[in-house]
């Protein structure tokens, strides 16, 4: 399909293919006007919320062209001429090893088959060096920097969280490199401690990880249960500790410094960006990363988009409801 397709054309795709199949999903219909349907799925607030950037200056960052990401093929097709791979961004505190079953599972299930990848983005996983710099046009450089080293001209981005962020970030910037775009439960909007109790739970999260001073696993998971009571999250968290140095393996403390340009979307200052291609958002519907206030500016930002709410799933779609999640990728993808 012709990467200029319409916003119409995809709607009217979408809507036929994910509808009638799957059932668990809300479908908020574009244009904007269709989002107060009575339906929608979205959680409301006040109606005197604001979308604001950060008021942190961004920070001089390392060099992308210093860093290489490590990166992984969940899926090869045998036949070489194949289609626009897709590239897996995952969140903060995550790894390319995230969306391994997933990715396996998509690129078996794609009729049109792809090349799945996934890397780790700066300051996680196995990307060596550490950099202080966060910011979501170096992440997305370094993104571009990895699609080059490969010879990949042409991408379909599927990022989540922070990696959602990473990917809406690449495409506003260089929307030449971007076939596709798929974000999980992210918007291009800067988060706030005050007003979004999703985000100040991160953020409660990442001081308390910065302030243990234990040396095993079971005794950092002891110190985290009050600040994560969840064990599956705990166990997400101590992915990220070394048991052999005894320490965690990503730079905590400068995350924890670069949390202001974490939680912000440095691109909002720059009204004049916009990218066309087709933008498939999948929300969780217990979630609160997206919301009604965040629309305008999705719409603003990305024209032909289209948003689908997984009611049963959190902020974790793919983790909660990877059955679900692969089924309305592969739609996507196959449309």
């Amino acid at each position: 399909m012709s990467p200029t397709m319409t916003g119409a054309t995809l709607l009217l795709l979408l809507s036929c293919a994910i509808l009638q199949p799957l059932k668990g999903f809300i479908v908020i219909l574009h244009p904007v006007e269709k989002w107060q349907h009575t339906h929608c799925a979205l959680p409301k607030e006040n109606s005197n919320d604001e979308i604001s950037p950060s008021s942190n200056a961004s920070k001089p960052d390392q060099p992308s062209s210093e860093l290489s990401l490590e990166w992984v093929e969940y899926y090869g097709p045998q036949n070489s001429r194949h289609s626009t791979p897709v590239l897996f961004l995952h969140g903060l505190l995550g790894s390319k090893r995230n969306f391994e079953s997933l990715g396996k599972m998509l690129g078996t299930q794609l009729e049109e088959k792809r090349r799945i990848l996934g890397v780790d983005l700066r300051n996680h996983g196995d990307t060596l060096p550490h950099s202080r710099g966060m910011s979501y046009p170096s992440m997305a450089q370094d993104v571009i920097n990895f699609l080059d080293s490969q010879n990949i001209s042409k991408v379909i981005l599927v990022g989540h969280s922070m990696g959602g962020k990473v990917a809406q970030c690449l495409a506003l910037q260089h929307p030449e490199y971007v076939d596709g775009l798929i974000v999980l439960d992210i918007a291009p909007v800067a988060y706030h401690r005050l007003e979004d109790p999703n985000w100040r739970a991160v953020e409660d999260i990442l001081h308390a990880m910065n302030d243990i001073k234990s040396d095993t696993k079971r005794e950092i998971d002891l110190s985290l249960r009050q600040k994560i009571p969840d064990p599956a999250l705990r166990a997400f968290v101590l992915t990220n500790f070394d048991n052999r140095s005894k320490q965690w393996k990503i730079p905590i403390s400068i995350i924890v410094e670069e949390l202001e340009q974490i939680a912000g979307f440095d691109l909002l200052l720059k009204s004049s960006l916009s990218y066309d291609g087709d933008v498939f958002i999948i929300n969780g519907g217990q979630s609160r990363f997206v919301r009604h206030s965040h629309m305008d500016q999705i719409a603003l930002l990305f024209p032909n988009h289209m948003l689908t709410t997984i009611r049963s799933a959190g902020h974790w779609v793919h983790a909660e409801a990877p059955e679900r999640c692969v089924a309305l990728l592969k739609k996507y993808l196959d449309r």
